[in-house]
């Protein structure tokens, strides 16, 4: 079964076109990823969640890339990422996202 991975702009190329007005440099995107295998679009979105390929809200992926082959079973693709949802549920990316803020306003 094939394996490729979806690159999404999710600035929708605003990125690209307003980052050296506002930060100085170019930002070419801001980049989110998903993977697909075996008819399936998996992303993280709060929480691992499997999508039909490209029935995103991010839109359309700007890039994909394949990246190899797998003969594991979908069975155990599955449970693998079932187990993963117990760990990157919403509340981490909540505290990934507020910790550097909260490093910020210590000092």
């Amino acid at each position: 079964m094939d394996v490729h991975v979806l690159i999404y702009d999710l600035s929708r190329g605003m990125a690209r076109q307003m980052s050296m007005g506002l930060l100085g440099f170019q930002l070419d995107a801001i980049y989110h990823t998903s993977i697909q295998l075996g008819g399936r679009e998996y992303v993280y979105d709060g929480n691992i969640v499997s999508i039909i390929p490209g029935s995103s809200h991010l839109g359309q992926p700007m890039q994909e890339v394949f990246l190899g082959k797998t003969e594991l079973p979908m069975d155990v693709i599955e449970e693998y990422l079932d187990s993963l949802r117990e760990i990157y549920t919403v509340e981490v990316s909540t505290f990934w996202f507020a910790c550097p803020r909260q490093m910020m306003n210590t000092r």
